[in-house]
């Protein structure tokens, strides 16, 4: 459904070019179809995370000298529009069908949950990576992910089962993104850690974010600073080991801090914003280390006991027998 979203979007945003683009020739006497084109292409589907980046600016994390910080901003509306306007639109192009992962695996089988209004295609790039390294994927979409974040976990447990069924393993890592966190939270927060080796989220606001009351549905009333759901989730900590990443130049959870977990080890990367820190080079490696299947413990070589000699007895030494004294 949110892929068919994204695609009227799209078609929308064409149609806006082309009456643009229509005005301009009656208006100004020339075909200027392509120019409004790429303009509103690009400027639409930029507007919002400039838009985020401007609400969200007094909060980052200024630890770098400004035009490092200006190209990271840049990078971060990039992959916000590469997201938005090449990937999710267009999951079934990007993203295989989902076939069943194989049993027998040595390394835990990872589940990847997307966050906020994005499906499976979000991860393209990390699935890929971690399917190059040989692990086993299985990225979520969910049926309508503008919907009550208990209602998504219900509908993780339906993944997790089918992944456990297909690969046979007896734990899984779970691994969220942005509100996919709170998702895969939610869900541990039901069914325990049983059969869940670790948790890892991404840019996940754990403890709210500003800009969730502009968001739609009820998860977005969920993911407002100090709303009811969030303080009932945190007055738990994860029933796992649980590592969080969060961004320095987050502009959707802000402040970034937000996206720090209690009782849980953290990276933080002051330099990414909240979709390109899911290209981290950190984030992949702490994916490929929390999954890799233990080292066997071999046991200690047993040394040769060292070659004895026979013992050799002797015989008893005898005396000899005493001479009687004859009388002289």
């Amino acid at each position: 459904m949110l892929t068919i979203l994204l695609r009227v979007a799209l078609v929308a945003t064409l149609i806006v070019a082309a009456i643009l683009g229509h005005l301009a020739k009656l208006l100004f006497g020339f075909d200027a179809g392509l120019l409004v084109l790429i303009v509103v292409l690009l400027g639409l589907q930029t507007a919002v995370p400039l838009g985020a980046l401007g609400l969200s600016a007094r909060g980052f994390l200024n630890v770098a000298p400004f035009e490092r910080r200006w190209l990271a901003s840049a990078r971060e509306v990039f992959e916000f529009w590469r997201a938005f306007v090449v990937l999710m639109p267009f999951e079934s192009f990007w993203m295989s069908e989902d076939k069943p992962l194989a049993p027998g695996k040595g390394d835990l089988p990872i589940v990847l949950v997307p966050g906020y209004a994005c499906n499976r295609a979000l991860w393209f790039d990390l699935k890929r990576d971690l399917e190059e390294a040989g692990r086993q994927v299985a990225a979520v979409t969910f049926a309508w992910p503008f919907a009550d974040i208990d209602l998504l976990a219900r509908q993780l447990d339906q993944h997790i089962a089918r992944v456990r069924e297909q690969t046979g393993a007896a734990e899984i890592l779970l691994v969220g993104h942005s509100m996919g966190g709170l998702v895969a939270r939610a869900w541990l927060a039901r069914h325990g850690g049983a059969g869940v080796a670790g948790l890892i989220t991404l840019a996940t606001p754990h403890h709210g974010a500003r800009l969730a009351k502009f968001a739609p549905g009820p998860n977005g009333r969920q993911m407002e600073p100090a709303s009811p759901w969030l303080a009932a989730l945190n007055a738990q900590e994860p029933p796992v080991p649980a590592h969080a990443f969060w961004s320095g130049r987050d502009e959707f959870v802000s402040p970034p801090e937000s996206a720090r977990l209690s009782g849980a080890a953290e990276t933080c990367a002051p330099l990414y914003g909240h979709y390109s820190l899911l290209r981290h080079p950190d984030v992949l490696q702490k994916l490929l280390s929390a999954s890799a299947a233990p080292a066997p413990v071999l046991a200690a070589p047993v040394q040769d006991a060292p070659l004895q000699e026979p013992l050799v007895q002797e015989p008893p030494v005898q005396e000899p027998p005493a001479q009687e004294t004859q009388p002289a």
